[in-house]
């Protein structure tokens, strides 16, 4: 069982990640093009605050973002839970 929820946690904050980086990708080369992708590569999304600057210039909240985010977390959480020694 324990092998199952490790499995699940790391597929569940992989997932997470590469969703979010996407999203970082695809919202910088909308907003800089070309230069937006390569800066997307270099800068990390933390660093320019990123879910509040996409509120700002779309005017959307990015909830998507943060309930990518959040299962992120929830994935960290199975698979510490499924590592720890009896």
């Amino acid at each position: 069982m324990r092998t199952m929820g490790k499995i699940i946690g790391i597929i569940l904050f992989i997932g997470a990640g590469i969703l979010m980086f996407t999203f970082w990708l695809m919202a910088m080369s909308k907003w800089l093009g070309l230069l937006g992708t390569i800066l997307a590569f270099v800068i990390a999304p933390g660093l320019v605050i990123f879910p509040i600057i996409f509120w700002i210039i779309e005017g959307i909240f990015p909830t998507f973002y943060f309930i990518v985010w959040g299962t992120g977390i929830v994935g960290m959480f199975i698979f510490g839970v499924s590592t720890k020694d009896d």
